[in-house]
């Protein structure tokens, strides 16, 4: 049995490790499932259970997130660009998803002026089929690094505090 594939997606604001998506999104891409599909939501949702513990109180909250992975995906897959799990590296020795250092945006604040999208060089923002800014590669995202924050006029964006990487010591 191969291995599955491992992403990191930020769901409810909070970093989670899921197994085998990659395999999950090509499969319902080649059986010709549509991110406007009315059952996506629970044909996602029973394919990542399969492989991974979703809590029943966490449901809408991985369902809205997976259904924007997978239009993320379809519009990739589509365009005829390649779609491969990421591998995000390490940052002093750890591997990068263990380091909560990640954007957030406040919805109530965004004004999807896009000053984020601009600045940020790694592609950690995208706009979603309605034109809104989201944090679509949360461990992309530099570690230490907040020029996003800086340049967001409303201050929509969170970032956690620097202190927090005082934990983080170099491994020998």
């Amino acid at each position: 049995m191969s291995a599955l594939s491992y992403r990191m997606l930020n769901i409810g604001g909070l970093p989670t490790g899921l197994l085998g998506l990659e395999e999950l999104f090509t499969e319902l891409y080649d059986e010709g499932w549509l991110p406007t599909d009315e059952k996506l939501r629970d044909a996602l949702v029973a394919g990542v259970r399969k492989h991974n513990f979703i809590p029943t109180p966490a449901v809408p909250e991985y369902a809205g997130a997976l259904c924007m992975e997978y239009s993320r995906f379809f519009r990739l897959k589509g365009s005829g660009k390649a779609v491969v799990a990421r591998d995000y590296g390490t940052w002093r020795g750890y591997p990068r998803e263990q380091i909560p250092w990640f954007p957030a945006i406040a919805p109530e604040l965004c004004n999807d002026c896009g000053a984020c999208l601009e600045t940020c060089a790694r592609e950690v923002f995208e706009r979603d089929e309605n034109g809104h800014v989201w944090v679509a590669e949360p461990f992309l995202c530099l570690v230490g690094c907040c020029f996003c924050k800086s340049v967001c006029d409303p201050r929509a964006i969170r970032l956690p505090g620097q202190e927090i990487l005082k934990n983080y010591r170099e491994k020998m």
